[in-house]
């Protein structure tokens, strides 16, 4: 085995609230000579690591964007033994530099030295208990409802918050759902209806609720209860192109698909048993109406086709811990990634479904993000800027990564395929860690 290792020292301050550092390279031109063979290595566009101020485990892209690539990102607090919050976090990406490759040197091409991001609080909700989920309203993005960790669901309107907390500030939710016996981390909008909210509970229950109304700080008890799980109810995501249907997955390791027109409470449209342990998240996929995603504490991510629900259509190995969320890419139908407790988030492309590679890995998997020094808990796609995720992990920290598209075409993947990957690792994986950024591509000879 030989290796080439290139390390970039790629740091610049970053303005604002916490006053950190943002990391940043991009080696789209930087070429090796492996096996006779010209070869572009694929690698981050954008890189940006901040250690946030407090922990938290949710993470959600606001979906609207201006000409100066400004973005908004929520993130809720689990503070224990004090008060939370949720931060509506303003961040503006600046264009950044390019390195390019000369036969000998690898050249830092820039005369400046300025930010390559900019962020700051814009809004903050105080919030009385641990926010283990926050889901914006697609109908009224100005709504933001919690899970939280004392079992209600709480509605905001973050135009009535201000931007940093005061000695004054008050709890004041719109609205309090009351109702779940447990605590929950299952949150989802219903797309199609405004003002319909799903929620699941460790009571192994899923509550809907209607919180379309004109009146403020008001009480809310659920519309309805289901209630098939045997044991807590873990994520619920709504159908994409049908109203009333929705899916639901729990630590029963079971996979329901609800039809909510149906009366019964209690009886699910279909059900899979769908892994042997803990489901811990589902995904429907927004460009078909057959396809989801599962992922479970047995490691593994599981396609599904509704149209037959007795063997998944895909599973994938590559994680070594439990998954504790999946999501498919807002641009793609194939693209869908997923955050472990191994502490990677992986990229998998579901058009190059196969058997396993020669290194024994998924031959979907296109990317192995391994920046995260702990589990991560939680990733968000933006919708506007394609392959733009922010992840989120247990010690506080927060990466903003965009990869370089190029990576994702055909004869890179394959050229990176047959020359660049080792027994132990997937097509292409990063390694980040605080200042100093390290690439590194094993060769067999």
């Amino acid at each position: 085995m030989s290796a080439i290792s290139q390390e970039y020292d790629c740091t610049g301050e970053v303005a604002g609230l916490y006053n950190l550092y943002a990391y940043l390279y991009n080696v789209r031109n930087y070429k090796s000579v492996i096996a006779s063979t010209l070869l572009t290595l694929p690698a981050f566009l954008i890189f940006i690591c901040h250690e946030l101020p407090d922990p938290s485990i949710c993470v959600q892209w606001l979906p609207e964007m201006n000409d100066e690539r400004t973005y908004r990102l929520l993130i809720g607090t689990i503070l224990e033994n004090e008060e939370n919050a949720i931060y509506v976090l303003k961040i503006k990406l600046r264009d950044y530099p390019e390195y390019v490759s000369n036969e000998d040197e690898l050249q830092f091409q820039t005369e400046n030295e300025e930010m390559y991001a900019e962020m700051h609080s814009q809004v903050t909700i105080l919030h009385k208990s641990q926010v283990n989920r926050i889901r914006y309203c697609p109908h009224r993005q100005f709504i933001i409802a919690s899970q939280a960790s004392d079992g209600n669901i709480y509605l905001f309107d973050y135009r009535n918050h201000p931007s940093k907390r005061g000695p004054f500030d008050k709890f004041e939710p719109l609205v309090i759902m009351e109702g779940q016996k447990q605590e929950g981390i299952g949150l989802a909008w219903n797309p199609h209806k405004e003002g319909v909210l799903l929620s699941s509970s460790r009571d192994c229950c899923i509550y809907e609720w209607n919180v379309i109304s004109d009146k403020d700080h008001q009480t809310l008890n659920p519309t309805r209860i289901f209630s098939s799980h045997s044991a807590g109810v873990e994520d619920i995501d709504w159908h994409a192109f049908t109203s009333a249907v929705f899916c639901s997955v729990g630590c029963d390791g079971n996979l329901f698909i609800w039809d909510n027109r149906n009366s019964e409470n209690s009886r699910p449209a279909l059900s899979v048993c769908a892994h042997k342990q803990d489901v811990n998240c589902v995904s429907f996929n927004p460009f078909s109406e057959y396809l989801l995603a599962t992922g479970s504490s047995d490691k593994t991510v599981a396609i599904w086709d509704l149209r037959n629900l007795k063997e998944s259509l895909s599973i994938l190995l590559d994680h070594t811990g439990e998954v504790n969320e999946v999501r498919w890419a807002p641009q793609s139908e194939f693209i869908i990634a997923s955050c472990s407790e191994d502490c990677t988030v992986n990229i998998y492309d579901m058009s190059h479904s196969t058997s396993l590679s020669e290194n024994n890995c998924s031959p979907e998997l296109i990317f192995s993000h391994r920046g995260h020094r702990n589990p991560v808990q939680s990733l968000c796609w933006n919708a506007n800027e394609p392959w733009l995720i922010a992840s989120i992990s247990n010690d506080a920290v927060l990466h903003l990564w965009k990869i370089d598209e190029s990576f994702y075409h055909n004869d890179s993947s394959q050229l990176l395929n047959e020359y660049c990957v080792p027994s132990t690792i997937a097509k292409f994986q990063s390694s980040v860690y605080a200042t100093k950024v390290s690439l590194l591509i094993n060769n067999e000879n």
